[in-house]
């Protein structure tokens, strides 16, 4: 894999065989689906049954599924044939005093027992427990490095001193430098608002940049057209949760948005 600024990124082989297998069902651009928001927030996708939606959202085009540890044990492994499985390491709820804290709750030892393809570290910039957050990044990054786990960057700019200045380019591309400096394989940044704006982050992005899809508000329409906005500005991914699972028809979205990253070509998204 390359860098959105086309570097070569040179990993050891077992990382890059994971990658590999993270990004095999479509070439080029590919959709990640995070399942990781029920510790958050609560029961996803109308409480429907987790293994059943991991299942339909894998059959309708979805790479990769990030997923907690303790949620494997519920999904049939063959499950995962067909995609990739992502082991979300941070947690925080909506119940505690502050909501932009998160903590380690697994290591990269244990996901790989579980055979995982990679794992993932939430960090939130600007937020008073930001040290913390970045130390466990770094932390987790040395892990990756030594088992040959890649490793996903979700990063937020969060906290008043970033309130107004959020979703600029600059400030997402800080986020993005944080990650690489820090050891991340890949990071995953919120949508600036345009395709314009999101071109300008990727072309300062050191690492290939997986976008967020925030609240299925739009419908699928508006969903589709926010997957060809962020794949046509030239981003690695796409990271799609709430506006898959909140959705009304959760595969619907999954299969118009996979067919969006699998087929169509750069030159006709731009």
């Amino acid at each position: 894999m390359t860098a959105s600024g086309g570097a070569v990124l040179l990993r050891p082989y077992g990382k890059a065989l994971r990658l590999a297998r993270l990004t095999a069902r479509h070439k080029g651009r590919h959709l990640f689906v995070p399942l990781d928001h029920s510790l958050t927030t609560g029961s996803i996708a109308g409480g429907r049954p987790y293994a059943g939606l991991v299942q339909d959202l894998i059959v309708a085009g979805a790479d990769a599924i990030i997923v907690h540890k303790g949620r494997i044990r519920s999904i049939e492994p063959g499950a995962f044939v067909g995609a990739g499985l992502v082991v979300h390491l941070s947690a925080g709820t909506m119940h505690y005093a502050d909501p932009n804290s998160k903590v380690l709750v697994g290591s990269v030892e244990e996901a790989a027992r579980w055979g995982a393809d990679g794992v993932s570290v939430h960090v939130n910039v600007g937020s008073a427990t930001e040290p913390a957050q970045l130390r466990d990044l770094g932390l987790v990054a040395g892990e990756c490095d030594r088992l040959g786990m890649p490793l996903v960057a979700m990063m937020y700019a969060r906290g008043e001193s970033l309130a107004a200045t959020a979703s600029q380019p600059r400030t997402l591309a800080h986020l993005a430098c944080i990650a690489a400096d820090l050891g991340a394989d890949v990071v995953k940044l919120p949508y600036p608002g345009s395709r314009a704006a999101m071109r300008e982050v990727v072309e300062m992005s050191p690492l290939p940049v997986y976008v967020a899809g925030g609240d299925p508000l739009g419908g699928l329409e508006r969903t589709v057209e926010l997957a060809r906005d962020i794949l046509g500005a030239g981003a690695a991914g796409l990271s799609f949760g709430r506006c898959i699972f909140d959705a009304h028809d959760p595969m619907a979205v999954t299969s118009a948005v996979a067919a969006v990253a699998a087929g169509v070509s750069q030159d006709a998204l731009a």
